[in-house]
């Protein structure tokens, strides 16, 4: 679907089985039988404007990343600390010192491995997607409020990603309401242009 896009997550993903699809001009839906997985919209994504953190500052946050500690998936494909490099995408947000006036600000530096690219060009889209999740689930609260997963996520891709070269993912928190936590997030090249934003809402799970 072009453009920004969100997916709410209606049921969790079965897992070793096949699934279905359908797709129109502005949704689409992911079904198991008659069930519905996840289902897709057009959207619009307006989100804070932060500026863009540096590499090596994010890579000291990222340092101090709650992901290296009682993570409840290790095994995570964007944030769990026991994938290797080139198996996951190990992004560790870490909180951005000192917090300012818009509130606490994480950021995880990210190196694309070239094993995510089409033919060995630009990032694929979905990795892209993959590596705007999780920062917003840490910015939303991930895991000092509890174990939250993901329930909706919107993403708008606005340049290509590219292997090999070093991007800052920055994720905040924009409120919550009950069980429901919000965050947004920004992929950022190391000109400091917005390649990705992203909106988010987590669920804590009881």
């Amino acid at each position: 679907m072009p453009g920004a896009c969100e997916c709410t997550l209606r049921k969790p993903i079965p897992l070793e089985r096949e699934l279905q699809t359908e797709v129109s001009d502005r949704s689409a839906r992911l079904l198991d039988g008659a069930e519905l997985i996840i289902e897709a919209v057009q959207t619009t994504i307006d989100i804070a404007d932060h500026a863009a953190t540096p590499f090596d500052q994010a890579h000291r946050a990222s340092s101090t990343s709650p992901a290296f500690i009682n993570h409840p998936f290790p095994t995570c494909f964007t944030c769990g600390p026991e994938r290797k490099a080139g198996d996951g995408l190990r992004i560790f947000p870490g909180r951005l010192p000192p917090a300012n006036a818009d509130g606490v600000v994480f950021a995880a530096p990210w190196i694309p491995d070239s094993s995510l690219t089409s033919g060995g060009v630009v990032v694929r889209p979905e990795f892209v997607w993959a590596a705007m999740d999780c920062p917003t689930g840490f910015a939303a609260g991930f895991p000092w409020k509890g174990t939250l997963v993901t329930g909706r996520l919107a993403v708008e891709q606005l340049a290509p990603v590219y292997p090999d070269r070093p991007y800052v993912v920055m994720s905040w928190s924009t409120g919550s309401e009950g069980r429901k936590h919000h965050a947004g997030a920004a992929l950022y090249d190391s000109s400091a242009q917005i390649c990705a934003k992203a909106r988010a809402t987590w669920i804590k799970l009881e």
